[in-house]
């Protein structure tokens, strides 16, 4: 047997797990990243609508950094799931 028919038959099982896990990973975090980012315009859309001065009131108390950290939580949190799932395909995570 050659040493890399050899190895290539030791490699395929792992490598093909770990493609599976990355691309189920891609996938899903470039679909959430699109989510994420019309709800987002959607919300600055619907926060123009607001007559001036409420408009006014809301960004002078903060509501701007409010609705990016909240965004921000979500995103973070759909990578942080997505990595745990992944070691979780690999069979690095035991539980």
């Amino acid at each position: 047997m050659k040493l890399g028919t050899w190895l290539l038959s030791l490699m395929s099982p792992a490598l093909g797990r770990i493609l599976t896990a990355l691309g189920f990973s891609v996938v899903s975090i470039t679909g959430m990243d699109a989510i994420f980012s019309q709800l987002k315009s959607q919300l600055v859309s619907g926060l123009y609508s607001l007559p001036a001065d409420v408009l006014n009131v809301f960004l002078l108390v903060g509501g701007g950094q409010a609705l990016g950290i909240i965004v921000g939580a979500g995103v973070t949190r759909l990578a942080l799931w997505k990595i745990s799932s992944a070691t979780r395909i690999l069979g690095v995570n035991p539980s």
